[in-house]
Formats: C-alpha cells, sequence, structure tokens
C-alpha cells in the first residue's frame, strides 16, 4: 500500500521536509575508511544520506557545528528508516491524523453540550446553530455511522432535557477520549494502540452498514471503504493477532553493515 505515487521515493520526499542525515557533514576530519559516507573534495565534501542514499555537497563544518572528530562507527549512527519500513510509519501516522481530527470534532461536541447545559441564555441558541453544524460534520466524517446515537440528537440539541444532555456529554467525552489514544498511540507507535484502532473500527463497522442501509451518500461510502482499508491494513501490515507470524515477523530495517559498504561517489560523480 503505497501513499504517494510509484515515481517518488518516500526517503526522498521525507528528506525534502525533515532534512538529509548526513553525520560525515559534521565531523572534523573524514578518513579514507569513511569513503562509504563522505569524502573530500575540492570545494568541501561528498556526505551520503542514511536515509535517501544522495550525496549531497557541504561545506567543511565551522568549529562550533563540529560533533565529533571522526565519523562514529556503524553501531553509533544515526538509523533512519527506510523502506517498507518507513512507509509503514508513514501510513500509521496518516491513520494517527485521520483519529486527531475525530477526537477534535466530539471535543467541540462536549463544549457546545457543556454551553448547552449551563443555560447561559443567547448562548443556547449560538450553542444550538453550531451543533447543526457540527452534526453535519461528524455525519460525513467516516464516523458518523459509528456514534449514530450521538449524531442522531445532535440537530435538536433545543429541546433536550437535562438528563439527555448530561448522557450526551458523558458519551461525547468517551468518543473524545478513545479517538484520542488512538491518535496519540498511532503516532507514537504504540503496539496497544494497533489493536485498540482495530477492535474499535471493526467494532463500530455494523453501525456504519446500518446506517448505510437508511441513508446512502457518497461521503458515507467513501469513509466506510477507508475504514475498512485502515482495518485490514493495520491487521496485515502489523501482524496483529498473531497474524502472517506476529510481531516477529515484522520487517526490520536495512542491513546496515552492507548498505554502508557501497562504494564512494567517482571524482566524474563528485564534480556534477
Amino acid at each position: 500500500m503505497r501513499v504517494v505515487p510509484r515515481t517518488w521515493d518516500n526517503e526522498t520526499w521525507v528528506c525534502s521536509v525533515r532534512g538529509h542525515v548526513v553525520p560525515a557533514a559534521r565531523v572534523a576530519r573524514l578518513r579514507p575508511d569513511d569513503a562509504a559516507l563522505g569524502v573530500e573534495v575540492q570545494d568541501g565534501r561528498l556526505c551520503r544520506c542514511l536515509r535517501c542514499d544522495l550525496w549531497v555537497r557541504t561545506a567543511p563544518p565551522a568549529p562550533g557545528e563540529v560533533t565529533s572528530d571522526v565519523v562514529p562507527p556503524v553501531a553509533e549512527l544515526p538509523r533512519p528508516r527506510r523502506g517498507a519500513e518507513l512507509e509503514d510509519a508513514i501510513i500509521t501516522r496518516l491513520i494517527a491524523c485521520e483519529r486527531a481530527l475525530h477526537c477534535l470534532l466530539f471535543t467541540v461536541a462536549a463544549i457546545v453540550l457543556v454551553v448547552v447545559d449551563t443555560e447561559l441564555g443567547g448562548l443556547r441558541r449560538t450553542a444550538t446553530d453550531l451543533s447543526a453544524s457540527l452534526q453535519g460534520m461528524i455525519d460525513n466524517s467516516g464516523r458518523g455511522g459509528s456514534h449514530a446515537w450521538l449524531v442522531r440528537h445532535l440537530d435538536d440539541v433545543g429541546s433536550w432535557h437535562l438528563d439527555l444532555i448530561r448522557v450526551l456529554l458523558v458519551v461525547a467525552l468517551a468518543y473524545a477520549v478513545l479517538e484520542g489514544l488512538e491518535a496519540w498511540g498511532l503516532w507514537h507507535e504504540r503496539r496497544w494502540a494497533e489493536y485498540l484502532t482495530v477492535v474499535a473500527t471493526a467494532g463500530f463497522l455494523p453501525l456504519e452498514l446500518h446506517e448505510l442501509t437508511e441513508r446512502v451518500t457518497v461521503l458515507r461510502v467513501v469513509f466506510l471503504v477507508l475504514n475498512l482499508a485502515v482495518l485490514v491494513w493495520l491487521v496485515w501490515a502489523k501482524h496483529l493477532f498473531g497474524l502472517r507470524g506476529g510481531r516477529r515477523s515484522e520487517p526490520t530495517g536495512p542491513d546496515w553493515d552492507e548498505l554502508l559498504s557501497a562504494p564512494a561517489p567517482t571524482p566524474e560523480e563528485a564534480r556534477c
């Protein structure tokens, strides 16, 4: 499952955002043994990025920029993620962002319910208008079907009784906490968050399907497909529930000893 066109390299665009990982650019001197990571050239250095493998032309570091006298041993070098490992991390964080959006929506819903509960004169009418708008956003966010009971009540907030308002407040807070936990855990790549997301998504799918039988919209169908894709990808790619050999069978990073044995650029390449 790719998140960018096949003509793009994840390593390249991640480096364009986060910067290259070039340990040879910040050492006082380069030795012949460091040729796989950096070489001296006439007008500076050519230093290899450990993420995207690009040879970057840099100037010799200023005294205050030097991190060590020579390039550290292979075991002490930074090891940025590459290949399938990097792809998995990108997709996981995209899912985390989607869950964070849901957390924000339900947090706003909870705030609206608190305002309604206080019955502060004109604020109640404002809260009613905001609830009507929020209902539409949640209903089409891909989680509306999952939280159908809450969504169904957001459009008639002005007629609620106090007890119903407080029950809905608790529900909105519970959903916000659940989505927030999923978002935080996925962003930090916690194993428990992957299981939590799978269980929560699978548990709400029957409700989403039921909502589709009552009213079909393009956004509901799109987000249902996305939720199914998230569910299948997490279980398959993350080897959850012992699938495909379990966690011990997850892809590992590259063989750095072999990777760093690549030859240095030729003089012709260095002049490019």
